[in-house]
């Protein structure tokens, strides 16, 4: 914000993406593709390794079935909790 005041450019228009053309394509094919800070450069770019699995965070599915077994019954209890491996789907 200060660069922006002091040098009076809102807006830096770069001259190329931030990853390479070998990189394009599971760049953008991976949901999961994050930019990261180069600091020789300045700017940010995407690194070759980048995750194509998300790890499952099961901490609240593990709080509720804690809680269930707890209090022995389901009567008044509206929760739906899992992950989306368990789902059977066919794609159309």
């Amino acid at each position: 914000m200060s660069e922006m005041m002091t040098a009076n450019m809102l807006v830096k228009i770069k001259e190329a993406p931030p990853y390479t053309t070998e990189l394009e394509t599971p760049v953008l094919l991976n949901s999961l593709a994050r930019a990261s800070p180069d600091k020789k450069t300045g700017s940010y770019t995407f690194k070759e390794n980048q995750p194509t699995e998300v790890k499952p965070n099961l901490a609240n599915v593990e709080a509720i079935e804690e809680t269930l077994k707890v209090s022995g019954s389901t009567a008044g209890v509206g929760v739906d909790q899992g992950t989306f491996s368990t789902i059977s789907y066919e794609l159309v």
